[in-house]
């Protein structure tokens, strides 16, 4: 029988391999040659297609399980995206596998919630640390180890913003597993006098899973709620969420903040640069 709209269904992409070579890790196939230390890790297919847009002679490495991998070039410098979906699981894989390659600098470019009462849509993110609120964490490190980002490499990040004129909000964030999960008034209230500054899936796991492997990572987000803007149309019923692919002030965080991440990224290359020439 015919799939309506069977065009858009999903297809692995694979390079071809060369006699002899065959590919190394489970889910995620590509080459060590294929790709960079330096990697972006959107959640969303969609973003990591916008900033494989913005580098030099990209292209699509690998497409498996789910994981889009493009590798290009930003100002002369080799860079790579692997948009991993949504939560805590899959994230843990790719960082796994691409480290195993030899990747040893993440930064995530997400999309979050604000808690904050005066920040909104279309507002930035950095996180200094996340509260960890997810599963998948607990299985590398106990509980009261901290989620912590690299301090350079988000520094990176906040100074490139801030020579770019683009403002960003520092501070600790939260993630979980559960989006339609209870919402819990006090609990939210309790964050919000802690000053937490944005609630999104992943964060968490990343960070975690960097101080287990002994990787560098970061992570920014464009929030798509909170009160500072009203949201005239929600992308979903019974909430207050903008639409990423229409809400114009979302589109316009998520711009800037793949600047500053893709501006924060070549800074750290930079620096690695001048510590090998000592």
């Amino acid at each position: 029988m015919t799939i309506k709209n069977g065009e858009h269904a999903y297809k692995e992409f694979m390079v071809e391999l060369k006699p002899g070579e065959s590919f190394t890790q489970h889910h995620i196939k590509v080459r060590q040659e294929d790709i960079s230390r330096y990697m972006f890790i959107p959640g969303s297919h969609l973003r990591g297609r916008r900033i494989a847009e913005r580098l030099e002679n990209c292209r699509l490495v690998s497409a498996t399980r789910g994981y889009y991998v493009y590798t290009g070039e930003y100002k002369g410098v080799t860079m790579s995206i692997c948009s991993t979906g949504m939560g805590g699981p899959v994230v843990a894989i790719a960082m796994e596998e691409l480290g195993n390659l030899g990747v040893d600098t993440f930064i995530r470019v997400g999309s979050a919630g604000a808690v904050q009462d005066d920040l909104g849509v279309g507002d930035i993110a950095l996180a200094t640390a996340t509260y960890r609120e997810g599963g998948t964490s607990y299985n590398y490190l106990p509980a009261a180890f901290p989620a912590v980002a690299d301090f350079y490499l988000t520094h990176d990040m906040a100074d490139a913003a801030r020579d770019l004129g683009i403002e960003i909000n520092l501070g600790v964030c939260t993630a979980g597993d559960a989006f339609y999960g209870p919402k819990d008034a006090e609990r939210a209230a309790l964050l919000r006098k802690a000053g937490v500054v944005a609630m999104e899936m992943e964060s968490d796991t990343e960070f975690i899973v960097g101080a287990y492997r002994n990787f560098r990572c970061a992570a920014g987000f464009v929030l798509d709620g909170g009160n500072k803007k009203k949201i005239k149309k929600s992308s979903a019923a019974g909430m207050e969420i903008a639409n990423h692919a229409t809400n114009e002030d979302f589109l316009k965080g998520e711009d800037d903040l793949i600047t500053v991440a893709l501006e924060g990224m070549l800074r750290c290359v930079r620096r690695d640069a001048a510590k090998g020439a000592r």
